[in-house]
């Protein structure tokens, strides 16, 4: 019988492939969709150009595609239209996985010329998303929501009477205020648990900042709702940059993201610090805290608390970068808003212990180019100085340094308007290396050169300094010496002030000290943020709490001595809080606030408010106070001649501010008055009321309505007689029970 298809004997031998096992080939060659395609990414933004362009396009793509891996012109397929254009996207293949990924994230929003922006993403994301049922076969218009009137987030800019507002914390309520000068605060709002531990307002008063342990939330508006939530779980500290526009935060904690976190990518997992952009709410890139210099345990094996340094990223004053740096090794700059590495590299300081970016944009003279600067200072290495230089940025060029011998510690401190920086630098002598005085080494920024004065009559250790806001002159404090640590009995101390001397034209003069005020414990400084007014205090001490008012233009006569200095000096007010532990001015330079924290201790805590010239004008004493802080304002759009012209004719404003301040007293005096009347009013209401019903109560009893005398009272009254009644009081039963 000849073998056919159906009396074929069914083999049950090795031969079979149901009994084969390929489970190792299968392993070493099954191609799944995710692992082989993993190489690829799609381009997105492209312009639609013609067949003949195309290939120059492809060589043109090809440079930036090259930046982040390795790509060929082959690996690229840039489909064409039936009109023979492109089709404005284009599939690239690269080496590797890793370098698919780091296109995607390097090249996706970066600008290929001026009209159009690259999307680059993973092909299988896209075919993921298409199988998950995220994307759409066919196409549908996207919903546009009906255009709603936003509230305007400087609202309390218009207020009539250019009130400022400040925000109190204590206990567990946070409330927004207006001030009133001598009269109680006007509150705007106030909520129970607003924030869990601080509040802070944003650099220009936009958003008022509240900490939560599921991150951050930004508040803001007339009806003060939340404008943004940034998810920063278990966040410690936050700072802004000088616009508003990023946000740093921070958490000890390293962050642990889940797989379905909304904004939170794994790119942020196990990160500490994250720069955010505010407008978005999204994050740009995350960092991990340095490690600190230093050892680990003391002598016992404890750990050592260590104190991080904040802000550990520090902008530049327009908001172009923001750098970070590796204490004793570099200097990292990101480019904003990609935060991409400047020239893709570090900038490498040996031994570099701190820098500061110039809060405004430098002006140096014959300097046309755009620049940033920052100051850095590094200390003494084997045989090799001291140095404290200035770099330009983006070029990273360094315009000027300067050695510096026997140098215990210095400390950088520009001015406001970049126009000076100050290198306080404490010297010790060679053999005892203990620190003996201090030099400032004052950068004159925007003179040709740079040339540099150096203050070096300081004969003690300065513990404090400060230049005045948008001025040239400086206030420090000194004392014989720095103590290590802050006692209950601080050291005595001493103030000086120093200005400029007069000069013709528009240069300034050397600086020269003015007067120097002894046996002091003062050890804070704070300028009015308009100049001229300063206040010298004494905080966090048990021992004093004195509150010093200067001006340093001082109207009145000018001593002899002090005819060519740009200053007169004048002590106007002293005043004392008992357990102050910080101050601070209101945005106009108007009034000031000292306050006792519960967060320092339980003392007598509250805030007192003082006018410019140290008056008291209100004192609060409030139970677990903890926090006071005034609202920013925004720069002045008023240019500075109209500066000028206001300064010129304050007096005349002045009047019409008398004439304000008077017509609301008497609004004050009139609610008063009015007030009165509605109690009097209501009390004769209330007599008309009770007259009424007495009228009603002789009438059923069937005296005369009319208040005349009846028969029978008449009788009583002719006779001499009296009514008297007589009430008696008799205890029927008391009994006495004990209650165990």
């Amino acid at each position: 019988m000849s073998p056919s298809f159906d009396n074929l004997v069914e083999d049950h031998g090795s031969d079979s492939e149901e009994e084969l096992d390929f489970s190792d080939l299968r392993e070493n060659y099954d191609v799944r969709m995710e692992e082989g395609l993993d190489t690829f990414v799609i381009i997105d933004g492209l312009p639609k150009v013609p067949q003949e362009s195309k290939q120059k396009l492809v060589k043109f793509l090809l440079k930036k595609l090259n930046s982040v891996g390795k790509t060929k012109e082959e690996a690229i397929f840039m489909p064409l239209g039936e009109n023979n254009m492109s089709e404005g996207f284009a599939f690239v293949e690269y080496a590797t996985p890793q370098q698919a990924i780091e296109a995607t994230k390097k090249l996706h929003g970066t600008p290929l010329d001026k009209k159009h922006t690259l999307a680059v993403n993973k092909l299988t994301d896209i075919d993921r998303y298409g199988r998950e049922g995220r994307v759409d076969d066919e196409y549908h218009p996207p919903k546009l929501d009906d255009f709603s009137q936003r509230e305007h987030l400087r609202w309390w800019l218009g207020d009539p009477n250019s009130r400022d507002q400040f925000v109190m914390h204590r206990n567990e309520s946070v409330a927004v205020y207006w001030n009133k000068k001598k009269d109680n605060p006007e509150n705007v709002v106030d909520r129970l648990g607003w924030t869990e531990t601080f509040v802070q307002w944003s650099p220009l008063g936009t958003y008022l900042t509240t900490m939560h342990a599921r991150g951050v939330q930004l508040w803001g508006g007339p009806n003060w709702h939340r404008i943004h939530r940034i998810p920063h779980p278990f966040c410690n500290l936050i700072d802004f940059s000088p616009g508003e526009k990023y946000l740093t935060t921070w958490s000890f904690k390293p962050i642990e993201v889940q797989e379905d976190d909304p904004v939170l990518s794994m790119d942020e997992d196990g990160k500490n610090y994250i720069i955010w952009d505010v407008a978005t709410g999204k994050p740009l890139r995350s960092f991990q805290t340095h490690d600190l210099p230093g050892p680990t345990e003391d002598e016992n094996g404890q750990p050592i608390k260590k104190k991080i340094p904040w802000p550990a990223f520090k902008w530049s004053a327009d908001e172009k970068y923001v750098a970070r740096m590796l204490d004793g090794q570099s200097i990292s700059i990101y480019e904003l808003p990609k935060m991409v590495l400047l020239d893709k590299t570090s900038i490498k300081i040996e031994g570099i212990r701190d820098f500061e970016w110039a809060p405004a944009t430098p002006q140096r003279e014959g300097i046309k180019s755009y620049e940033q600067l920052f100051c850095f200072w590094t200390p003494e290495i084997g045989s090799n100085p001291a140095k404290v230089g200035l770099m330009s940025v983006p070029s990273k060029e360094i315009v000027r340094t300067r050695n510096l011998f026997s140098v215990t510690d210095a400390k950088l401190h520009w001015q406001s308007q970049a126009s000076y920086v100050c290198v306080k630098v404490d010297r010790h002598s060679s053999k005892s290396k203990k620190s003996m005085a201090t030099n400032l080494e004052i950068f004159r920024v925007k003179e040709k050169g740079v040339p540099v004065e150096v203050v070096d009559s300081i004969k003690d250790t300065v513990i404090n300094f400060a230049w005045e806001p948008k001025g040239d002159r400086f206030v420090l404090i000194t004392a014989a010496e720095a103590p290590l640590v802050q006692t209950a009995v601080p050291p005595k101390t001493a103030v000086s002030f120093f200005c400029p001397e007069k000069s013709k034209g528009t240069s300034v003069g050397n600086f020269k000290h003015i007067r120097t005020i002894d046996r002091k414990n003062s050890n804070t400084i704070h300028w009015s943020p308009k100049g001229r007014f300063v206040v010298v205090a004494t905080v966090l001490s048990q021992q004093s709490s004195d509150l010093d008012f200067w001006d340093l233009d001082y109207e009145g006569e000018k001593p002899e001595a002090e005819k060519d200095l740009t200053a007169n000096l004048q002590h106007m007010n002293t005043a004392d809080h008992y357990g102050v532990t910080e101050i601070e001015w209101d945005p106009t330079g108007r009034y000031v606030t000292s306050v006792a924290s519960v967060w320092k201790h339980a003392m007598e805590n509250g805030y007192h408010l003082y006018d410019f010239k140290g008056d008291l004008l209100r004192e609060e004493h409030i139970d677990k106070f903890k926090q006071l802080a005034w609202r920013p304002r925004p720069v002045t759009m008023l240019s500075r001649d109209e500066q000028k012209q206001i300064r010129k004719n304050l007096r005349e404003y002045s009047k019409d501010f008398d004439e304000q301040d008077r017509i609301e007293e008497d609004k004050e005096r009139g609610a008063v008055v009015e007030e009165r009347r509605r109690l009097l009013s209501e009390w004769l209401a209330w007599r008309e009321r009770e007259k009424e019903d007495l009228t009603e109560d002789r009438r059923e009893l069937g005296l005369d309505v009319d208040g005349e005398m009846t028969g029978e009272e008449r009788k009583a009254e002719e006779g001499g007689a009296k009514v008297v009644e007589e009430i008696v009081e008799e205890v029927l039963d008391e009994t006495e029970e004990i209650v165990a």
